[in-house]
């Protein structure tokens, strides 16, 4: 009660960003301990302190408390990329930048969980603007990676990078829940006769980046 007392006093604009901060802070220990399914408004108000209603004086839904935390992911995740990427500029090195891909993913596990569910889950209950402003902060993200990409692998063309990018995350959304299944699942694929089914987030990741990659290239030789 005290925390919540505290949060109806918040009146000046640094006070409710501490307190949209303690918001995402909260859900985002919730996700990563629970998953999706235990951070729900109940949880995250008790997690930060707060009531339900409360969470609502800065935040629209749930998902838009696991969008804005994909937002924070998402550019972490970028300006990691985007670092290993300028380290191979000039190399042509698809190996290297597929390795880079799948390495910076696989570290950043919050942000796997939040991509598989933006589909189906983040975009589902947010007002159009909140989609819009998270489209276009990704975009923005987005640019210097293309650049680095493009640094790094000479003769892929703006549309090809990007279109490389795009569809790397929208592979994740598949990859991530396969290789992180149910725990019943995963005992499961432990017996010898599922062992074609077991797979590596990481590994799956940089070889499906490398082929693609070197699908780009090849359809931008021949034509």
């Amino acid at each position: 009660m005290g925390n919540s007392r505290t949060w109806q006093r918040a009146r000046r604009p640094e006070q409710k960003e501490e307190r949209r901060q303690a918001i995402l802070a909260a859900a985002g220990r919730l996700l990563d301990a629970d998953g999706l399914e235990g951070t729900g408004l109940n949880a995250i108000g008790r997690a930060a302190g707060s009531s339900k209603a409360n969470l609502y004086r800065y935040f629209e839904s749930r998902e838009a408390i696991l969008l804005e935390l994909l937002d924070e992911e998402q550019e972490a995740w970028l300006q990691a990329l985007d670092r290993r990427l300028r380290r191979l500029a000039g190399r042509g090195d698809i190996e290297a930048i597929a390795r880079a891909l799948g390495a910076t993913l696989a570290g950043r596990p919050r942000l796997c969980v939040l991509l598989a569910a933006l589909p189906s889950v983040l975009e589902r209950n947010v007002s159009a603007e909140r989609v819009v402003a998270h489209k276009r902060r990704a975009l923005e993200l987005l640019a210097p990676v293309l650049e680095s990409l493009r640094s790094a692998l000479p003769g892929l063309g703006h549309d090809e990078a990007q279109a490389f990018v795009v569809q790397m995350v929208m592979a994740v959304c598949g990859f991530w829940p396969h290789c992180n299944p149910a725990p019943v699942v995963e005992r499961v694929v432990e017996r010898s006769e599922f062992a074609t089914l077991r797979m590596d987030f990481e590994a799956i990741t940089a070889q499906h980046a490398e082929t693609l990659l070197r699908g780009l290239m090849c359809g931008k030789n021949e034509a």
